[in-house]
């Protein structure tokens, strides 16, 4: 705007000067263009100026909402990943006490009993002659670990048909769930997590179920859905981890 109001001023001087000498020498007007095409030069390279600031300002900002989205999905696997960790630990516990309890002498360490659907009396509940149930069970768990996801939903599921009265079934059928979650099969993650809230009220899983449940909703993206779940696990399981990183998680919400 202000090199603007000089251009003006300078053909308005111009126009007063023709009008009082009544005569404009072509060297006169050979300056005032050169002036003008000064401004013009001025003005361009202040346009010019003002563009790379906003180019800078606004890839500035892009990068900061990229860094900020970044820092926010690592801080989601973390927390996947300690969940992750912390059911591994829970699983092997669950795995000494099952060896512990059938040991001579040993004495039941589980203090919840697994309860199995009621009136479940199909196939899935009968043991077959030929199966190691220990050691169908630590197979598939092997393949969850290598990341062989279809080994162990096979594997894990063959252990619920021959070996679904054991006490590890629980953990089989979380298993199953986490081995959809981590194909990104959200909605087979849920069918499994919800059989097992379902089929085992009194698991030590159900609160890592919760957890796997919601964040497969928050996948989906379906957030009211994930935040009705985080919440119910606040409330049905206050203290645990998994109530915890409800609680950020609704933070997010």
């Amino acid at each position: 705007m202000l090199i603007r109001n000089k251009i003006a001023i300078v053909l308005l001087t111009v126009v007063v000067a023709v009008i009082f000498s009544g005569c404009c020498m072509k060297r006169d007007i050979q300056v005032v263009d050169a002036k003008i095409n000064s401004m013009r030069a001025d003005q361009q390279k202040m346009k010019d100026a003002l563009d790379r600031l906003d180019s800078l300002f606004y890839s500035e900002s892009e990068e900061s909402v990229k860094l900020r989205a970044e820092i926010r999905s690592s801080l989601g696997d973390i927390r996947d990943q300690f969940q992750m960790m912390q059911a591994n630990i829970n699983d092997l516990q669950d795995k000494v006490n099952y060896m512990a309890e059938r040991s001579p002498g040993g004495a039941p360490i589980r203090t919840q009993p697994i309860t199995p659907a009621a009136g479940d009396t199909t196939a899935a509940q009968q043991q077959a002659p030929s199966i190691n149930c220990q050691e169908l069970y630590d197979e598939s768990f092997i393949n969850i670990r290598r990341g062989q996801y279809e080994g162990a939903i096979q594997g894990f599921n063959e252990y619920l048909k021959y070996c679904g009265t054991q006490d590890m079934a629980d953990n089989a059928r979380f298993w199953i769930g986490e081995a959809y979650y981590s194909m990104e099969n959200y909605r087979s993650a849920i069918d499994e997590f919800q059989k097992l809230l379902k089929d085992y009220p009194n698991s030590e899983k159900q609160a890592g179920a919760y957890y796997k449940i919601a964040r497969s909703y928050e996948e989906l993206g379906q957030k009211n859905d994930a935040r009705a779940t985080f919440q119910k696990l606040v409330d049905s399981f206050p203290g645990t981890l998994e109530a915890e990183q409800a609680k950020e998680k609704l933070k997010e919400l």
